[in-house]
């Protein structure tokens, strides 16, 4: 049986139109840490901000060991890890660590699925904390005063 070259383009063709979307066709998740910037020096108070795109943000996960709440493709939170520990997972962009040592830090940030598997998308920043040299300062954007012990805090 022959088969027309016509006929062979117009099945090729429709297959093409009718078949599922690649990874190529999809947008992949994107991720930028915008602060901290990379080599900078900052005071104990750390402002953490971070950009995502391609990827929803949602506080709606499952807690470890139970079931998964509304799994959904694309979807899920943040994990931060300063100095390769786990400080925060959450859907936030915006964080502000306080009292950190003065040290170089590394912060890496990773998207992570509903059940907290993380995705293989992350970005990392190293930075320098520095001792203020006058004592406590106020913060000019949260307004408390470093030297005080906080864990993260979310900015809304």
């Amino acid at each position: 049986m022959k088969i027309s070259p016509r006929l062979l383009l117009l099945g090729v063709l429709t297959l093409l139109r009718f078949a599922p979307a690649t990874a190529q066709d999809t947008k992949q998740p994107v991720l930028r840490i915008l602060l901290p910037e990379p080599g900078a020096v900052y005071g104990k108070i750390l402002p953490i901000q971070v950009e995502v795109e391609n990827f929803t943000l949602s506080s709606d996960w499952s807690i470890p060991g139970q079931e998964q709440k509304n799994p959904v493709s694309g979807a899920g939170h943040l994990h931060y890890m300063l100095d390769n520990r786990t400080i925060a997972a959450t859907a936030t962009t915006a964080l502000i660590l306080e009292d950190l040592p003065t040290a170089e830090h590394t912060l890496v940030v990773t998207l992570a699925n509903h059940d907290h598997t993380l995705l293989s998308v992350s970005q990392r920043v190293i930075f320098n904390v520095v001792a203020p040299t006058k004592g406590l300062t106020r913060h000019p954007v949260v307004g408390s005063m470093a030297g005080v012990v906080r864990p993260p805090r979310v900015i809304p």
